[in-house]
């Protein structure tokens, strides 16, 4: 399989069919994976940095990752990306129950379609 070293298909993904994306993968301390179950594509996020609304901007993507680890875990069906930016290198996710945004900034996108 080919992997695509760009955030193009995300942005589409998002732009296109934003429900049909799903948080599946959150790996401290830079790694989140997304799949887009309606056209078949894993888009795999490497961390630069993450920062959680109201509290401060992290040094370590992996404090702010782990709450959204948290967020994964005990409820995800609730936390969905709310915003796709691939010029600014950031994705923004939302936890519904927590009332959290964390903010993403990614040093790296991938994608492979299954």
């Amino acid at each position: 399989m080919n992997v695509i070293k760009s955030g193009a298909f995300l942005q589409q993904c998002f732009s296109v069919h934003p429900l049909s994306l799903s948080l599946k993968l959150v790996t401290p301390p830079d790694l989140i994976g997304v799949v887009c179950t309606n056209c078949r594509m894993k888009h795999r996020l490497t961390l630069r940095q993450v920062a959680t609304l109201a509290s401060q901007q992290s040094d370590s993507p992996s404090d702010g990752l782990v709450t959204l680890a948290s967020c994964a875990q005990t409820h995800p069906e609730e936390v969905r990306i709310s915003f796709v930016d691939v010029v600014q290198d950031s994705v923004e996710f939302r936890c519904r129950p927590c009332r959290r945004t964390h903010l993403l900034t990614i040093s790296q996108f991938e994608t492979q379609q299954t």
